[in-house]
């Protein structure tokens, strides 16, 4: 049964990616943000690598697993097994490219009741089993060292995203301005989501 005014599913697995976004914004082009990992030996702040210094996203479908992409490297390159999911937090560039889209526009967000972080104003909604709060989202809201919120959309119907607990990315509905704006961002791993097709594996924070 879908969440009443999301059309997220109350209970179950969701694999395709278009089921990590509201029914409301699937109409829009798709795309997976790969967050980056972080690398412990490593000071703090000089900590990021991303998906594309290992494995070239663009050249494989949006349903790629870290695990699976790396396999065939991490004999070669060890190092690629030390590596620890952000889970979900994110990094400078991260939140600075997705302020940037969010712009001037008030998102609502569901954030997993787990977190810490997670607001106790409202009553849990129930998706895909698990127990979310509802929330406002303003693009302040998105820094360095934050657990970004598994879902998120807008009124307008023009940005939403969606991702497992303890994301290793996302999935992203964008207007196409918006879109072009984070396939196109320097500062992010992207790749265009085929929505009859693409899935979303579970995240290497699981």
């Amino acid at each position: 049964m879908a969440e009443e005014g999301t059309g997220l599913e109350e209970s179950g697995w969701a694999t395709h990616a278009r089921e990590f976004i509201p029914s409301t914004h699937r109409g829009l082009s798709m795309l997976r943000l790969y967050l980056p990992f972080r690398d412990p030996t490593l000071d703090d702040g000089n900590n990021i690598v991303r998906w594309s210094r290992y494995v070239s996203v663009e050249d494989h479908s949006a349903s790629l697993d870290w695990f699976e992409a790396t396999a065939g490297i991490a004999e070669e390159l060890p190092s690629v097994r030390g590596l620890v999911s952000c889970m979900g937090v994110l990094d400078e560039e991260t939140a600075n490219a997705l302020r940037d889209a969010i712009g001037a526009a008030e998102l609502q967000c569901l954030r997993w009741m787990g977190y810490g972080e997670a607001p106790h104003t409202s009553s849990p909604r129930r998706v895909f089993g698990e127990e979310y709060l509802q929330a406002r989202l303003r693009r302040e809201d998105v820094k360095a060292g934050r657990t970004i919120p598994e879902f998120a959309w807008d009124a307008e119907r023009r940005l939403a995203w969606g991702g497992r607990l303890y994301p290793d990315s996302l999935i992203v509905a964008a207007e196409q301005p918006v879109f072009r704006q984070l396939i196109n961002d320097p500062r992010l791993d992207t790749v265009s989501v085929r929505a009859e097709r693409d899935d979303l594996p579970p995240s290497a924070g699981d």
